[in-house]
């Protein structure tokens, strides 16, 4: 069925590529446009193949839950500022157009769009990887490797992990005992990462406590946990996590913030821009805090009876005083900003991720499937 929709695969992804690179903006009319061709194609499809040979009721449900759960993945996505609205309306787009007997290799069912957005991930991280490894200093490598590893080892952010994990994967394999759908372990670690996301930035504080009662509630009800194969799966997830939480948000990050970022004046700030630095907005201080804010030289300024701290993203917690959105700030940011006296501030470099999407489909139709099988198997 490839044949169908390729032309408009490559169209798609020629145009949106260019535009994003040239104006930095993915246009509504080229994603409107790609989901009517599919669903027009797809209609003709079904009707011809009925009265001719007959269609499959699972085939049918499976194309509908595998649109209706990207819907749900990429505005979810949008949510925690993963990718702007535009690179995610035009996801929803490239899997509306691939078949579904594309993905052969690393098959899920209802779900077999998310082997597309997988190759697309792993295709950013290399490529981003490359370029900052290439363009960074070794005794910055060596600076940011020593801070991952001090935060790794972190009791504190340790414990919560365990805590939090330990709760929220038992959630998710609940809601998937509810369902068809038979997940792949790597699947549900991915939507476990995602709820925890979810519930830290509604729960807030208390996020800790309700992971608490949880894990309670699941050793008092869940005979499973006790047994050698449930801790060696668990410790798994925990390294995993935690090698994955340090590495990007203190490594790659830190890096990725000294190449991709620079300083300009407050006054020149515009909507669209993104911040490399965040800002806290603290009523009182401790002793404590004041001494650790010198410590570690970071800039803070007192207005009108209130502390603005300033500090890298991955260091803001929940408690940021401009909750930018992947579309970067707003004319209602750029005055808060203004307000709090502070002078002068990071904002990122971005890069048009239209053709990193685009590559990640080209991979995923020659791959027919997940890219790190097809390498697996090469090898």
């Amino acid at each position: 069925m490839l044949h169908y929709f390729l032309p408009a695969i490559i169209l798609l992804g020629v145009i949106t590529s260019y535009e994003d690179i040239r104006f930095g903006k993915i246009r509504n009319k080229w994603i409107i446009s790609a989901l009517a061709y599919a669903f027009v194609v797809y209609f003709w499809l079904i009707v011809y193949y009925s009265f001719k040979t007959g269609i499959s009721g699972h085939y049918l449900g499976e194309l509908l839950t595998n649109i209706l759960f990207i819907i749900f993945l990429s505005f979810g996505m949008w949510y925690f500022n993963l990718w702007t609205a535009g690179d995610g309306k035009l996801f929803i787009a490239f899997s509306a157009l691939i078949p579904l007997s594309i993905y052969k290799y690393g098959y899920q069912e209802w779900i077999p769009s998310i082997t597309l957005l997988m190759n697309i991930f792993i295709l950013g991280l290399v490529f981003m990887l490359g370029i900052i490894l290439y363009n960074s200093k070794l005794k910055d490598i060596k600076k940011v490797s020593l801070h991952f590893l001090k935060n790794f080892f972190k009791v504190k952010e340790l414990s919560k992990s365990i805590i939090s994990l330990f709760a929220i994967f038992w959630i998710v394999e609940m809601f998937f005992c509810l369902t068809p759908i038979e997940p792949s372990y790597i699947f549900r670690v991915v939507v476990t990462l995602l709820l925890m996301s979810l519930l830290q930035k509604n729960i807030g504080k208390n996020f800790i406590y309700v992971m608490i009662a949880i894990s309670f509630l699941r050793l008092i009800t869940d005979r499973t946990v006790y047994s050698f194969i449930f801790l060696k799966d668990f410790l798994i997830l925990i390294f995993v996590w935690k090698f994955l939480r340090s590495f990007i948000r203190e490594c790659a990050s830190g890096l990725g913030r000294e190449l991709f970022s620079r300083e300009i004046n407050v006054k020149y700030l515009k909507p669209g821009m993104l911040l490399s630095e965040a800002i806290e907005k603290k009523e009182k201080l401790t002793k404590e805090e004041l001494e650790e804010i010198k410590k570690q030289n970071i800039e803070m300024i007192k207005t009108k009876g209130c502390y603005y701290i300033k500090r890298s993203k991955s260091g803001a917690g929940f408690s940021d005083f401009i909750e930018e959105e992947a579309e970067g700030l707003t004319k209602g940011d750029i005055i808060k900003i203004k307000k709090t006296g502070i002078k002068k501030i990071k904002v990122a470099q971005t890069i048009p991720f239209a053709p990193g999407i685009f590559v990640g489909v080209i991979l995923t139709l020659m791959a027919k499937g997940n890219i790190l099988i097809v390498l697996k198997n090469l090898f």
